[in-house]
């Protein structure tokens, strides 16, 4: 099963004005894996994510599946917010906030205490946590709530917006090992949504690059994290601090530096708009291209 989105374009009108959040944009999230999308505030990746949801609608392009479903076909996308207490309605219990989606799916109410009873135990939290309000939860335990939420429907894919930005480091953590874990027991795609590389690294199987509305480099996730062609792709990887304070940080950045004065070949002025193949599944865009 596998979420295509194809040419999305997305413009806000305000006042007269026109802005230009996405420019023909396609991705494909499947089952199974994660398509991490990354990029700074402000390059088109959180409405993309909204436009995967169904909460944003696109200006122009489609949104469509290919496939054969595994669970409901309202079940198919769920989504993780970036402030987990934020996004859970502070009047309902735990337990209502998990049960909401199979009673919108109409699962029946045994089938569906059973549902909620074995995914909040598989997310780790404590069953005495089921009668508490959001507000009583810590960031860690709220943000398991989301998990379970998202999940307890069987989705096809789910849309992680930034899951762990509001954790700290400890429960940043345990957090990604969660993720890690369920999607290889339920076999969920996630599109991961995140400027932390870190995070990326972690949980992404392919990584597409965002940069003022467009993608410039797509592919495999250690192709773009060990090779990055794009030199806004190298840029992000670079303003990582490196761990290891032996490491100096300014030569891995120079080592991140594109070879070629052009990522996708030659001379820029041979190509035109959209990526351009550069390895297997690899593909980057030109600088002159998508530069504006």
């Amino acid at each position: 099963m596998e979420l295509r989105l194809d040419d999305i374009t997305v413009v806000y009108r305000r006042r007269g004005v026109e802005t230009r959040a996405v420019w023909g944009v396609s991705l494909r999230a499947r089952r199974g894996e994660t398509l991490a999308l990354v990029g700074e505030s402000g390059s088109g990746k959180t409405t993309m994510a909204k436009v995967a949801a169904g909460l944003q609608k696109a200006t122009t392009g489609a949104v469509s599946w290919q496939g054969p479903a595994t669970g409901p076909a309202g079940q198919r996308v769920q989504m993780v917010f970036q402030h987990p207490v934020q996004s859970l309605n502070p009047l309902w219990r735990v337990d209502r906030s998990v049960r909401e989606p199979l009673r919108r799916a109409g699962v029946p109410q045994r089938e569906a205490t059973r549902r909620v009873t074995e995914m909040t135990g598989r997310v780790g939290l404590d069953p005495a946590l089921l009668d508490r309000y959001p507000g009583e939860l810590s960031g860690g335990q709220a943000q398991r709530v989301a998990i379970a939420r998202a999940l307890v429907g069987g989705p096809e894919i789910v849309i992680l917006d930034e899951p762990t930005a509001s954790l700290d480091q400890t429960v940043r953590a345990r957090i990604l090992a969660l993720l890690a874990d369920l999607q290889s027991s339920t076999g969920a795609g996630y599109l991961l949504i995140s400027h932390d590389i870190s995070t990326v690294r972690r949980l992404a199987t392919r990584i597409a690059v965002m940069y003022r509305g467009r993608i410039v480099e797509t592919g495999p996730a250690s192709m773009i994290l060990d090779a990055p062609r794009h030199p806004y792709t190298s840029a992000l990887i670079a303003a990582v601090p490196v761990a290891d304070p032996r490491v100096p940080w300014e030569g891995r950045r120079a080592r991140a530096a594109p070879e070629s004065p052009c990522p996708a070949g030659g001379q820029c002025e041979e190509h035109g708009q959209g990526l351009h193949a550069v390895g297997t599944d690899h593909l980057v865009a030109c600088t002159s291209a998508t530069i504006h």
